[in-house]
């Protein structure tokens, strides 16, 4: 809807960008957004969470900031659900699900499975709940327009609701 009809995607008052423009942007920020996730947990920094954690939280900040000054508030907060969720999409689709397939097989045939690829799949899978929780949150937040995407401060409401988020995924992932 937003890539189509464009009036709740552009906000000519923030920036005045045409609408093939818009989508391009925002398709490529999605997918940008992810390629450098996934690059992150391939490189060394992957097994180190909370500095892992403190990187990734800087670079949502960046990005948040810069999608409320290209976007309309409300499309600036469903890109970044769409950021989060198409990671999550591919952790399971292109990590989590072919790592149990082959520890699976191993098993099969009497081999033992690779610890890494189990390490890898429960981290990846551990991510995505901290990343669906503030999901959940900025669903919740477009009922609230006062409050969050259309307070002038709309970047850091949004920046903290992830914060909030992982605490509270934290508190879930306890129970």
């Amino acid at each position: 809807i937003y890539c189509l009809g464009g009036g709740a995607l552009i906000d000519r008052d923030v920036f005045d960008i045409s609408l093939g423009k818009a989508v391009a942007l925002g398709i490529g920020v999605i997918l940008a957004c992810s390629f450098i996730y996934d690059m992150m947990m391939l490189s060394p920094l992957g097994r180190h969470e909370k500095l892992f954690a403190a990187i990734a939280y800087v670079l949502i900040v960046i990005v948040v900031f810069g999608l409320t000054r290209v976007f309309s508030a409300r499309a600036a907060y469903i890109h970044l659900g769409a950021i989060f969720g198409t990671i999550m999409a591919a952790n399971v689709w292109m990590h989590i699900l072919p790592a149990q397939r082959k520890m699976i097989a191993a098993l099969n045939e009497g081999r033992k499975p690779d610890e890494r690829l189990s390490a890898q799949a429960k981290l990846r899978s551990k991510q995505n709940t901290f990343m669906a929780v503030p999901v959940v949150f900025i669903m919740i937040s477009n009922h609230f327009p006062g409050v969050t995407y259309g307070d002038r401060y709309n970047w850091i409401i949004l920046s903290v609701l992830v914060l909030v988020g992982w605490t509270a995924a934290k508190f879930i992932r306890r129970g």
